[in-house]
């Protein structure tokens, strides 16, 4: 099932025990690009603002009703850790969620880059995705024990950076895609599919221009950097094979054949057959 992320966002989420309020963002594993968790916003519901689930705990999807249900209580959401929306989810936090709702830590065996060992038991190299991170180096009271060294800034920075793995769709949103042979558009949504796991399979480009086509859709497997600070993704296609791209209508259904063609344009192997 593939879906894009924006219409998830629209879906509403049930509690075994009644509604809980809708999806606003996930966060993926920076190796794998496997959806982690779901971000919901529960202000309707309660006073509190977002919870992170697992997508483990999300067991039925409605398509028609546009509707997802959890695998959890209300209360066991109104009472889990919440996460601070001000800085990245690092496994302490994924540790105290996960001992929270007792689900099982995905990280016991070694993850598996999305690149051509996609699939089988390789150890994982560099993140796909570098998961960001912002030290805060402000000083507020002048003192010296508040200030930091060069070394001691790199030293917080790598711990910080070791324990951070997940990066949010949402952040990506907006970036503008460098291809071989320069800028091309920018990222306006991305499509997930649900099987026995969630992955990202697809980011959804804008590629702009006078005559204002259709959105075009590309392989997360060309994608091999970001860069934070200037809010750039780059690609290891042509741009002009994504300025030419079969057109995509949000409102028409993603099929494999569709997808094959795509795959076949861009000559990248699809994910299928890794």
């Amino acid at each position: 099932m593939l879906l894009h992320a924006k219409t998830l966002e629209t879906f509403t989420m049930s509690a075994r025990d009644g509604e809980l309020g809708h999806l606003n963002d996930f966060f993926v594993d920076s190796h794998t690009l496997q959806l982690r968790y779901f971000v919901g916003d529960t202000r309707t519901w309660f006073f509190g603002g977002k919870v992170l689930l697992s997508t483990k705990a999300f067991k039925e999807i409605d398509k028609e009703n546009g509707s997802i249900s959890v695998d959890a209580t209300k209360q066991q959401i109104k009472d889990s850790p919440k996460p601070d929306e001000q800085a990245p989810i690092n496994r302490y936090y994924e540790r105290e969620l996960n001992n929270h709702y007792g689900w099982p830590t995905y990280w016991g065996t070694p993850a598996v880059p999305v690149t051509s060992t996609y699939g089988t038991n390789a150890a994982a190299g560099a993140p796909l995705i570098p998961p960001v991170y912002v030290p805060n180096s402000e000083n507020p009271e002048g003192t010296d024990e508040a200030i930091k060294t060069g070394t001691d800034e790199q030293q917080m920075e790598k711990m910080q950076q070791d324990q951070i793995h997940l990066f949010s769709l949402d952040e990506l949103r907006g970036y503008h895609v460098h291809a071989k042979g320069g800028e091309v558009g920018k990222i306006i949504d991305f499509v997930v599919e649900k099987s026995d796991d969630w992955h990202v399979r697809y980011m959804v480009i804008d590629t702009g221009g006078f005559m204002q086509k259709e959105p075009v859709l590309l392989s997360m497997s060309a994608l091999k950097d970001v860069t934070w600070f200037d809010k750039t993704l780059t690609v290891s296609v042509e741009k002009k094979r994504i300025e030419t791209a079969p057109e995509h209508e949000k409102e028409n259904p993603i099929t494999r054949e569709y997808e094959a063609s795509l795959h076949a344009h861009y000559s990248l192997k699809p994910y299928w057959e890794l």
